[in-house]
């Protein structure tokens, strides 16, 4: 009987810690969402502070385009970054590496149409620059660039990385801004 209640008394502290855990988890996911730095082993992630510093970076032609984002969806049609915003409701990491990899479909379009080798290029990075370089997209776009990759980044790859969903609306707002910025030059008419 003693080993019974020395059995009790060790398994009642941990169900009760897991049974509350359970109890009151959307308000723990609420809380977690408001963390604005999340440290896991070496890495440090702020992405709130990150995604103002890309907001603030961002260029003008990329600021201007969400207001009409909004407008965008007809009957029956809904706009890619509705799609976005839908995913985020359900988990905000995955509508940010949805969103990124609009940007990296972007690039490689607007390398198609200046000719790059994009063939076996897997770096994303590199074509950028290299349509910076050319003149095919704009100076201003590659820090803006580098600061939303660096923001996927974390998102990918820090287990316990945990952001709401005003956070990746936020995010997938900035990323089709630098997408369109890339899609511009790739349908445009000039060469």
């Amino acid at each position: 009987m003693e080993t019974f209640v020395k059995l009790i008394e060790a398994i009642a502290w941990p169900t009760t810690v897991i049974w509350l855990g359970y109890l009151f988890r959307s308000e723990l996911r609420q809380l977690l969402g408001r963390l604005e730095s999340l440290k896991y082993k070496d890495a440090e992630a702020k992405f709130n502070q990150q995604l103002r510093e890309a907001e603030k970076s961002a260029p003008p032609a990329s600021r201007k385009l969400a207001v009409s984002w909004e407008k965008a969806s007809a009957r029956g049609v809904v706009t890619q970054y509705e799609q976005f915003r839908r995913i985020a409701e359900v988990s905000p990491r995955a509508a940010i590496l949805e969103a990124w990899l609009d940007v990296e479909a972007a690039v490689y379009a607007a390398a198609e149409r200046a000719k790059l080798e994009v063939r076996g290029q897997t770096n994303v990075h590199s074509l950028a620059r290299n349509l910076i370089s050319l003149g095919k997209v704009p100076e201003d776009v590659m820090p803006f660039f580098e600061q939303l990759r660096r923001l996927r980044n974390n998102a990918a790859h820090l287990p316990d990385f945990v952001l709401d969903e005003g956070e990746a609306n936020k995010y997938l707002e900035l990323s089709l801004g630098l997408a369109n910025t890339f899609r511009e030059y790739a349908v445009g008419n000039d060469a």
